[in-house]
């Protein structure tokens, strides 16, 4: 069985499958394939799943974030070698979304193995690129919501919201966490730089471009670029702010905790504002647009959310690692 990590919260997903499997099949070969020189998701695995007896190999991403599509043609080549020589030697492949994962599903399809793409919980309205491109060519959806499956009429699964489980017991550490991945949030980190949640103890989880930004204007807070361990930081806290992003759901369904989803409009990859609402509806968290000149619109939506309970959903990881297993050993297979 392979699993590819393509960073990020297509990470997150590879980990929480990675751990449901192994529940359901003690002993299962699992190989999870990261992106080469990606140290934040090779650190992420190794925190998660050391001592599991799962294997971790990495394979070239053909694209980054904010790179030209001309990268694509260098590093083609070398991902569809590797992904070659991994597809011969698995049963079942599954592919968290990202580019990263469209090398090893297209070899993994071209020798027959079943491939299962997890669609991203904000991708209600449309399809995603990776996973609708791979779908089209054979692949089985795995859907977080049922709304989803108006979007993959044929090969869909809807399996509910996948998420890692908790390692920590949720504990009210009397601060705001606001974890926005590797990227960043401009919006949001100029906003709470110009007096947003001034009344608040802050941890923040800035990224690689705006921790010391963020340091220099917030002396009184905890500001850090990265840490695989982020589920003590989000045990631990009154409130999440987060994006658009598996966050959310990690914080509100793994924890229980109040989250406000401030929507991120530099990262359109990771869905759009009405993705970003509806999954803020269904799981009753804040929303809201960060906007720098107005930071006390941020204080009030906060506010507003410290009193809310999150809805809560079941585990979709465990639903999805069983269809993944099923279809291995040919019941799924039949029944589809």
């Amino acid at each position: 069985m392979a699993l590819v990590a393509s960073g990020g919260g297509h990470t997150s997903f590879a980990v929480a499958l990675a751990e449901r499997l192994l529940d359901l099949e003690p002993g299962l070969e699992i190989e999870v394939v990261a992106p080469a020189g990606d140290t934040n998701t090779l650190r992420r695995l190794a925190s998660r799943l050391r001592g599991r007896g799962v294997r971790v190999s990495t394979s070239p991403k053909p694209l980054h974030p904010q790179e030209r599509l001309y990268r694509v043609l260098t590093r083609a080549p070398h991902a569809l070698v590797k992904a070659s020589a991994l597809a011969r030697g698995v049963d079942a492949l599954v592919c968290t979304g990202s580019n990263h994962s469209v090398p090893p599903s297209l070899a993994a399809l071209a020798r027959g193995v079943p491939v299962f793409c997890v669609e991203d919980p904000y991708r209600v309205f449309e399809k995603s690129r990776s996973v609708g491109l791979l779908h089209g060519l054979g692949a089985y959806a795995l859907l977080q919501w049922g709304e989803q499956l108006r979007l993959y009429r044929s090969r869909g699964f809807y399996v509910g919201l996948i998420y890692e489980r908790p390692v920590y017991k949720p504990e009210r550490g009397g601060y705001v966490l606001v974890t926005t991945g590797t990227m960043g949030h401009r919006l949001l980190f100029r906003t709470i730089a110009r007096g947003g949640l001034r009344g608040y103890r802050l941890v923040i989880q800035a990224g690689k471009y705006w921790a010391e930004y963020l340091k220099r204007r917030l002396p009184g807070s905890v500001v850090f670029d990265y840490d695989p361990d982020i589920d003590r930081w989000i045990a631990g806290a009154d409130l999440v702010i987060t994006h658009q992003g598996i966050a959310a759901i990690q914080a509100s369904q793994a924890y229980g905790k109040p989250v406000v989803i401030a929507f991120n409009p530099d990262i359109p990859l990771a869905g759009g504002r009405e993705g970003a609402e509806f999954v803020a509806r269904k799981l009753n968290l804040g929303y809201l647009t960060p906007d720098p000149g107005d930071p006390s619109q941020l204080d009030r939506v906060v506010e507003e959310t410290l009193s809310k309970r999150p809805a809560a959903f079941g585990d979709g990881a465990a639903r999805a690692s069983k269809v993944v297993l099923d279809f291995v050993k040919g019941v799924g297979r039949r029944a589809a």
